[in-house]
């Protein structure tokens, strides 16, 4: 068995064994315990990005208010002493179990991926039937992130700079992009509001998302669009294009590289002004 599958089995036996064994009341008070430590989280990053325009800031400030809501409410259980006798029944523990169970599966979804970028352990993540099922619920994580519009900042695997498209992309430390947002960019080919397929997965564990131009079929991750290659890289595509260098997308190539056409709707940049 592989160090994954180990690894799987174990989290789940561990959160069910431990949450029938506290009982349904405890089982509730720690689902309970995690949903307002990452309400806590998300509002101390709010915060501390808000104070000091700092990454870094922002999420010690997730850090900090989440950690201080886990031990504040984990103090007060202590010193309440509460232990209902409805919660150590035979049906409760088994309902404690089921929410053990749904909290290992959370536990997966969050280290599986940061484990499948350990060198050692990508081929064995990546390879392993049982985090399939994880792997595969990443895109629908991307999916929540975007309906709520979440800003916290994500670790990626993509190219910082557009030059570096196509080559091995780089572990970057960026704010979130929300890319359901970019449908009906402009097309850098034709200049046709392009179409968001979806968040794909793709190499085993990257989420890139893949739009679709409707009239000429240019395929990318937003970056043959003018408002994604700003939003993405910081520049224009027609600067990036001057001096008749043709571009295509790393992602998802059309192997048909262009020259942006006509006039940039975000910079109002001119292609005939370069």
């Amino acid at each position: 068995m592989s160090f994954t599958s180990v690894y799987v089995v174990l989290i789940f036996a561990l959160s069910i064994y431990a949450e029938a064994r506290r009982g349904l009341a405890f089982a509730l008070f720690d689902l309970l315990r995690i949903l307002l430590a990452l309400a806590a989280g998300l509002f101390g990053y709010s915060l501390g990005f808000k104070l000091f325009h700092s990454y870094t800031a922002g999420l010690m400030g997730f850090l900090v208010s989440a950690v201080l809501v886990i031990v504040l409410l984990a103090g007060l259980l202590k010193l309440s002493k509460l232990n209902p006798a409805w919660g150590k029944t035979l049906i409760a523990r088994i309902v404690a179990a089921g929410i053990g169970g749904l909290l290992g599966y959370a536990i997966c979804m969050v280290t599986l991926p940061i484990l499948g970028r350990v060198p050692l352990l990508a081929n064995d993540v990546t390879g392993t039937a049982l985090a399939r099922p994880f792997l595969n619920g990443l895109p629908g994580v991307y999916y929540a992130a975007d309906a709520v519009n979440l800003e916290l900042p994500q670790l990626n695997r993509r190219a910082v700079r557009f030059e570096d498209e196509g080559k091995p992309e780089q572990a970057v430390f960026a704010r979130r992009i929300n890319y359901l947002r970019l449908s009906g960019s402009m097309c850098i080919e034709c200049r046709t509001p392009v179409r968001f397929l979806g968040y794909r997965l793709r190499n085993g564990l990257s989420v890139s998302p893949e739009f679709e131009c409707p009239n000429c079929g240019r395929t990318s991750d937003g970056c043959q669009t003018f408002e994604g290659f700003h939003t993405m890289y910081h520049r224009c595509p027609i600067e990036v294009a001057h001096g008749a260098i043709a571009i295509d997308c790393g992602v998802w190539p059309n192997n048909r590289p262009i020259q942006p056409r006509g006039k940039c709707p975000v910079c109002g940049r001119n292609v005939k002004s370069q």
